[in-house]
């Protein structure tokens, strides 16, 4: 059916065409209605006909039979009609397909159809996400998620605290292609641009190779990670007065270390291919570059070396907020937390420690021309956030790159 999910590897999704069917029926795009309305004619009425669309470059039923789930799809069931399907956020070019009776036999020959892109053919936006508990925290939190990524002008999301299907329900909404991760489900991805590889997890990381602009001579290999909360380091140092020693001792004994060594290490080969490459994530931890001599003001008046930024950087990726705002005391980029400026753990009452612990990486093949952290309005804070329009604890954040 449309929406079952397939594990895939392939160079070129055209090359899955073999010998085109005989159909029948016939498929175009009207030219006095809404965009993406599609009239429509079949040999008989059937209520379950349906009409999909998927990436020009591929993945939809050359054969007769699935390769990837519909981006967008519509039942079809008069002998004679037409139907409107929304177009994919950001649009592009795409391919639709008329087919039998929920399965994937031809109807009408498939045609192409575009959209106008809404993003600049020059530049490339990637997002990190944490959605908190998928979003469920908030009173009607789909629509407003949905209606955020409508709106960010985003390509590419990397989601955490996605468990269970929240990749998979967003992407759908939108019209975008999603991946899961396959272990503790934490992890998904979601994008405007095809998957043409899906890498599966490597530790608390999970991957994809994406073509760009749909053009598979331009692929990116994007991640997102998410490593384990607690104990968490700021509250050691702000909060029990900790010594850097002991914090260590505490970031080892979460073992964010060696989670993000266990993702870089994994990810070696595609790091240092000519293939750009992109890691993403909530790591639960702040960066060397926001704990400095200069900013320790902001951070209980410690200097510190956190391995999971010094791990990333040491191995030759960028973070590109830091890149794109150097100084960290005039722009802190703070994610954590728009809601909790008051600790509501173990130290009820004592002020939060804010920090920056959401990040975009990428390798030096990238160009940074811009990041920034978003929320959307003003959250309302911890205990009174059950209706705001920012369905998430955390900031996220936009880096915008030039398109490889």
């Amino acid at each position: 059916m449309r929406f079952t999910t397939y594990l895939f590897s392939f160079s070129a999704l055209g090359s899955l065409i073999t010998a085109a069917p005989n159909p029948t029926g016939s498929l175009s795009l009207s030219t006095t209605k809404d965009l993406f309305t599609f009239d429509y004619s079949a040999p008989s009425a059937n209520s379950k006909n349906w009409i999909g669309i998927y990436h020009v470059t591929g993945g939809g039923p050359d054969n007769e039979k699935q390769v990837l789930p519909s981006l967008r799809w519509v039942y079809a069931p008069s002998a004679k009609g037409s139907v409107r399907i929304d177009v994919p956020v950001g649009g592009g070019k795409f391919k639709a397909y008329f087919l039998a009776d929920d399965g994937y036999k031809w109807i009408a020959n498939p045609i192409e159809v575009s959209a106008k892109e809404t993003g600049s053919a020059s530049e490339l936006k990637i997002m990190t996400w944490n959605l908190w508990y998928g979003g469920t925290k908030v009173n009607d939190y789909h629509n407003k998620q949905v209606n955020f990524l409508k709106s960010a002008g985003v390509d590419i999301v990397g989601l955490q605290e996605a468990s269970g299907s929240h990749a998979k329900r967003l992407a759908e909404a939108i019209g975008w292609n999603w991946h899961q991760d396959n272990g503790d489900n934490s992890v998904g991805i979601i994008s405007r641009f095809p998957i043409v590889n899906k890498y599966g997890n490597v530790g608390r990381g999970s991957g994809v190779q994406l073509a760009l602009r749909s053009d598979t001579s331009k692929p990116l290999n994007f991640w997102s990670a998410h490593l384990t909360a607690y104990p968490y380091g700021p509250y050691g140092f702000c909060l029990e007065n900790k010594s850097a020693a002991q914090v260590l001792a505490d970031e080892n004994s979460a073992g964010r270390p060696s989670q993000i060594k266990q993702i870089v290490d994994g990810t070696k080969s595609q790091r240092e291919s000519n293939t750009p490459f992109v890691l993403v994530g909530d790591f639960n931890a702040p960066s060397h570059l926001d704990w400095t001599s200069a900013n320790s003001g902001n951070h209980c008046g410690k200097i510190f070396d956190w391995p999971t930024s010094k791990t990333p950087i040491d191995a030759g990726l960028i973070d590109s907020f830091r890149k794109a705002h150097p100084d960290p005391k005039a722009v802190s980029g703070n994610t954590w937390s728009p809601i909790y400026p008051k600790n509501e753990d173990d130290w009820q009452g004592q002020p939060e420690p804010q920090d920056r612990i959401d990040f975009i990486y990428g390798t030096t093949k990238l160009e940074v021309k811009g990041s920034e952290v978003r929320v959307v309005g003003t959250p309302s804070i911890y205990p009174n956030y059950q209706n705001n329009e920012w369905t998430s604890d955390h900031r996220c954040v936009v880096t915008t790159y030039k398109m490889p």
